[in-house]
């Protein structure tokens, strides 16, 4: 049961439990590390960072266009990045990462995906300092996959698939108890990617009573929560009390007009998915969705 039913809560109540969310953004933070848990605002002048706003049909052209293309992908976020200055995030680089992460033969190359992390990272960090807990540890975890990276056998560090093969095969990977292995570690920020997913596709379909809030906690039970204790989904509710309105997040993301919003938003999704998806199978088929 909810402690409390978001849609009514009073300023009197927020007020009261709001030191409670940072309690709940501890307990996200922990879950992301326990074994058994499975704002800025993008202003200029104090307006919009979209000095010169293109129309929705053209950005949907090019990027409808590309298919793939990095050296396009490449391109078009410079450009739309222009639009953005003034802000660390740009949701452009999402997009173009997280393509770019994708090989002709279906690899996850992975430094390319963590590079989308550490644009995703900048988008939390900009909500303020509610999911600086969260951001915290996402960073520790791109942290344990790059120093992996470094050593003498970071080249099979390249790929997600060659990363699991090779701990599999030297039995670097523990099934019964939590380690620093490449793979543990990916699939924790791998459930985290599905919760990001779906709350920026959730986003980008929402509408002006839309609740950022409802729609985070949405994107929550479905996609963490089942790792997840009674006591960090109930802290975790908590939690999401705190995020900031419609408005705060269209301007995060340099939007201006809604169906901007869910142009952008789901051509960044589709990137997203994709990856989430070849990544999911590669864990599914060696039997390692549910590391500790």
């Amino acid at each position: 049961m909810m402690l409390a039913r978001r849609g009514m809560a009073s300023p009197k109540f927020c007020k009261f439990f709001m030191p409670l969310s940072l309690v709940g953004l501890l307990f996200l933070y922990l879950s992301i590390r326990l074994p058994d848990d499975h704002l800025r605002k993008c202003s200029m002048n104090g307006g919009p960072c979209l000095e010169h706003h293109r129309s929705v049909e053209s950005i949907k052209n090019e990027i409808d266009a590309i298919n793939g293309d990095t050296q396009s992908l490449e391109r078009i976020t410079t450009e739309f990045s222009k639009h953005c200055s003034g802000q660390d995030f740009q949701i452009s680089r999402v997009l173009v990462s997280f393509n770019s992460a994708v090989t002709k033969d279906e690899e996850i190359l992975l430094e390319q995906y963590l590079v989308g992390w550490d644009e995703l990272i900048k988008f939390m960090e900009a909500l303020g300092t509610v999911f600086s807990f969260i951001s915290q540890e996402v960073k520790g975890k791109i942290g344990i996959l790059r120093e992996l990276q470094s050593t003498a056998r970071g080249n099979e560090y390249y790929s997600v698939r060659s990363m699991m093969d090779h701990e599999l095969r030297h039995n670097l990977v523990n099934f019964h108890k939590q380690t620093n292995s490449g793979c543990r570690t990916l699939l924790r920020l791998h459930r985290a990617l599905k919760w990001l997913e779906l709350f920026l596709h959730k986003l980008g379909m929402s509408s002006d009573e839309s609740n950022t809030s409802d729609l985070c906690q949405e994107a929550y039970d479905e996609a963490l929560a089942p790792y997840h204790s009674w006591i960090v989904r109930q802290a975790a509710s908590m939690a999401f009390l705190a995020l900031p309105g419609r408005k705060v997040f269209f301007d995060i993301v340099c939007i201006e007009h809604e169906g901007e919003a869910q142009l952008v938003l789901e051509r960044t999704v589709r990137s997203i998915v994709h990856v989430y998806n070849i990544t999911q199978e590669a864990y599914h088929s060696r039997g390692m969705l549910y590391l500790p």
